[in-house]
């Protein structure tokens, strides 16, 4: 056990202590300790190499992702650690989300980039803001690295708030094109960030900005793309099952590749009832003062639910062209990927249950989930 695998599971033994303090404590020890814990995390490769087992190998979009699950937008928001990714045997690594200006996030009541954790519920919150360097600075780094085979380099973007919507549309753009030079092998468009006031669409569909975004993304990249570049649109766990099939006819008509659902949750009063007791206080006192998404478990059936929806609707329409399903949300054991797979759904990606793993398994978080699948 090295020393970053010690730190995991320390904190795993002392964070229901911690979390008994003022709820303000536990939220700036934690909102700063885990990007302490990322960057150590990241840079670390003193570790065995996890051989992933042969028969979870699958081609998608005509790239072989040697597994189904991969991290989630907003671990590896630097596109710093795939060597250790790809050490540990994750599917894929994704880098971002970016923006096209430098966004420094949210900053309240003396915390940037708040984070709270429900550990008894496997779950979490978080109001960061999407904190980044930019798709210029992201895009050079991944440029450099030395793809291992199956494990393919994906990157987030997200559109910029606070600019005029001919800077947004621009920066969309630019953003595709320098991942595309850099040679990322997949785009994740993010349309479900609760914390970025462009990003606070309808629940019951997608709002005219969105609209326009998808248009304008259409007819200025994947329309004119000139090597296989595939872009998925992620949407939050919190869009109506209603206006899926829509939605999707949306996406297909205008030649993007895919969809993920979702992202984090802002329906507080409703998940609040699945969170433990012993996380109440600090759920409702998160909640109340920054707001944020819900990750984790609690996502588990709303998850699952919404990407089998999806991916039947998919299915019966019979489509000419490759378009996939991910899921994100609640994923965190063997039977979550088992049970996504069989519904059609061939990709998962992890966050909040990723970190909850490593306090018990450490670098061989991947390579105990493959035991069972």
């Amino acid at each position: 056990m090295n020393l970053i695998e010690t730190l995991a599971r320390l904190d795993d033994h002392l964070r229901k202590h911690i979390l008994k303090l003022p709820s303000i404590l536990p939220i700036y020890f934690y909102s700063n300790g885990r990007k302490l814990f990322l960057k150590l995390l990241e840079n670390n490769l003193n570790f065995p190499v996890v051989l992933v087992p042969e028969h979870l190998k699958q081609k998608l979009w005509g790239i072989e992702f040697r597994s189904p699950i991969f991290n989630a937008a907003g671990m590896f928001k630097a596109g710093y650690g795939y060597e250790m990714v790809a050490r540990q045997g994750a599917g894929a690594f994704l880098a971002g989300t970016t923006t096209s200006k430098k966004r420094k996030g949210n900053k309240k009541n003396g915390v940037l980039h708040p984070f709270m954790p429900y550990p008894t519920s496997g779950a979490a919150s978080n109001w960061m803001g999407l904190p980044n360097e930019s798709h210029a600075v992201v895009a050079s780094r991944l440029a450099k690295i030395v793809k291992k085979a199956g494990c393919p380099v994906g990157a987030s973007i997200a559109a910029d708030s606070g600019l005029s919507d001919n800077e947004i549309l621009t920066g969309i753009l630019e953003g595709l094109e320098l991942y595309d030079n850099a040679n990322v092998d997949f785009i994740e468009l993010n349309e479900s960030c609760p914390n970025v006031q462009r990003h606070r669409s309808s629940r019951s569909f997608i709002d005219s900005d969105i609209t326009a975004r998808l248009v304008f993304i259409s007819e200025k990249f994947l329309k004119k793309r000139v090597r296989n570049l595939p872009v998925i649109v992620k949407f939050s766990n919190d869009i109506d099952t209603e206006s899926i099939p829509a939605l999707i006819d949306l996406l297909v008509d205008l030649q993007f590749d895919g969809i993920n659902i979702g992202n984090t949750s802002t329906k507080y009063d409703y998940y609040r009832t699945k969170i433990s007791h012993t996380d109440i206080k600090n759920f409702d006192y998160f909640t109340k003062n920054f707001g944020g998404g819900l990750s984790g478990a609690i996502l588990r059936e709303n998850s699952l639910e919404k990407s089998k929806f999806v991916a039947e609707y998919i299915q019966k329409k019979n489509l000419q062209r490759e378009f996939h399903v991910i899921r994100t949300g609640g994923i965190s054991t063997p039977i979550d990927i088992i049970e996504t797979q069989k519904n059609l759904v061939p990709l998962c990606q992890w966050f909040t249950a990723y970190f909850d793993n490593f306090a018990k398994f450490g670098y061989s978080v991947y390579s105990e989930l493959y035991r069972w699948l």
